[in-house]
């Protein structure tokens, strides 16, 4: 027996399709359907980072601090920044608070230098900058910054791309590709289509629950 249940994105819109009986046995998916296919699954992936919190995607990178200059900029671009730590020579990890941009803008004198106490995050649509103060001096752009965020979940290009959600996810998938590529050809009447639907959308609400984790904490931020 495994649990490593994976499908990548040729196989997964093949499933899809013949949930949805656009496709039926020993058929393959045309060019055509494919790439609407993709589409829909591109942007599923993107939809559900909106939705909330993800455990799955949760990841720690370390942007390379430069001296005398007041900001990093993550690679690659997270969609939600949670926490930075500076971790010192001895490899203990200082979190600092985090501000908004307007507090980050009120600084008087934002070229400061020493260990960063402040950080706040410009999220732009391609970028994501991290300002902090004090800005980091030689000693200081010597250590490392560690920065816990949620990752943007990878495009599908290719047929043979692994799908970027948890095996909990990909049957979801498969529901909600399914529906919307039949919608695309006018099938989005069929009962098969219907059921694809509202099947997915009703297990992607339990989904995204499961997967916030077992506890909430709350903050007092200068928001």
């Amino acid at each position: 027996m495994t649990i490593s249940y994976t499908k990548n994105a040729g196989e997964l819109v093949e499933g899809a399709l013949r949930r949805v009986q656009m496709l039926g046995s020993g058929q393959s998916v045309d060019a055509h359907v494919w790439t609407v296919a993709k589409d829909h699954m591109n942007g599923l992936l993107k939809i559900i980072v909106t939705q909330g919190p993800s455990e799955w995607r949760r990841a720690t990178q370390t942007p390379t601090m430069v001296a005398s200059q007041a900001y990093v900029t993550c690679s690659p671009r997270p969609d939600r920044v949670h926490r930075v730590y500076y971790r010192n020579a001895s490899g203990f990890d200082l979190e600092l608070q985090q501000w908004n941009m307007d507090d980050y803008e009120r600084i008087p004198v934002k070229t400061s230098t020493g260990r960063p106490t402040v950080f706040a995050v410009d999220r732009q649509r391609t970028a994501t900058t991290i300002y902090l103060w004090p800005v980091p001096d030689a000693t200081i752009a010597a250590g490392t910054l560690r920065v816990s965020y949620e990752r943007v979940p990878e495009d599908i290009v290719n047929t043979s791309d692994d799908v970027d959600v948890p095996q909990e996810a990909l049957d979801i998938l498969m529901d909600m590709v399914g529906a919307r590529t039949a919608q695309s050809f006018q099938l989005g009447g069929m009962p098969q289509v219907i059921a694809a639907h509202e099947r997915g959308l009703g297990n992607l609400n339990e989904f995204l629950n499961y997967d916030r984790g077992y506890s909430v904490r709350f903050a007092i931020t200068s928001e």
